[in-house]
């Protein structure tokens, strides 16, 4: 397998692992607060933490990742806004509180979307709205997304579409810059599936990138689902023992 043997060589210089979480360790499920890690993925993080510098790397609030594998990884939170290495909590961006005072009072003001479109679910993440589409009616998405359209170019917030989401977010701040910023100048592993890890792809050329999933990338290697991703994270936990 050429990505082992890639790995293999970047093993020997510290490498830096940068982990995405839904669609790269966890399935893709309708119901993002049902992703929960199963006890093989957190002994398979435990035991990759031990051996290397990892980071989950994921869209999620800090709290909501924390619910889902603790708080003894380090994390890379809300697309990179956010992160708590070594214990310690930092933001990347100087002015979170008023992104968060922003995303509070749209939540206030999206409830009435709730009773417009049936089955729309919207999550505050403190400092991003994410609405999640996966049971509104298909006929009436663009719609909804002209409306979540309207609230980005009211209050400066950039406007992320997704699998199934839609999304409010910190206007310049991406995974890719904090990865870059995180890493220095140690070599790194970064996988992932969706649009925001082509980011990380993108300003981490040097890397080694592995695309979790179908469509078009940026990534060197490419895996066909979290199956193919977990076992080549197990492999790699072993490389080097007898």
């Amino acid at each position: 397998m050429e990505a082992i043997e890639t790995f293999a060589d970047l093993s020997t210089r510290d490498p830096y692992i940068f982990l995405d979480y839904d669609g790269t360790l966890v399935p893709i499920v309708m119901d993002p607060e049902k992703a929960l890690p199963d006890e093989h993925l957190l002994d398979l993080l435990t035991r990759l933490s031990r051996r290397y510098k990892m980071f989950v790397v994921t869209g999620r609030s800090m709290a909501e990742i924390g619910n889902f594998i603790g708080n003894g990884f380090n994390v890379i939170a809300l697309h990179g806004a956010v992160s708590r290495i070594n214990g310690i909590y930092r933001e990347h961006i100087p002015d979170l509180k008023r992104y968060v005072e922003i995303c509070d009072s749209l939540y206030e003001m999206s409830a009435d979307l709730k009773e417009k479109f049936r089955g729309l679910r919207i999550y505050n993440k403190g400092g991003n709205l994410l609405f999640h589409l996966g049971l509104v009616d298909i006929r009436n998405r663009e719609r909804l997304i002209d409306q979540i359209r309207e609230m980005a170019s009211s209050t400066g917030m950039s406007l992320y579409l997704g699998k199934m989401i839609a999304e409010l977010r910190i206007p310049g701040i991406n995974k890719g810059t904090t990865i870059k910023e995180v890493r220095e100048s140690h070599t790194a592993l970064i996988a992932g599936d969706d649009n925001t890890d082509e980011d990380a792809f993108e300003k981490n050329p040097d890397a080694m990138t592995i695309k979790v999933g179908g469509g078009k990338t940026r990534a060197r290697f490419v895996f066909s689902d979290v199956r193919e991703m977990r076992s080549f994270l197990e492999r790699i936990t072993s490389l080097g023992e007898l």
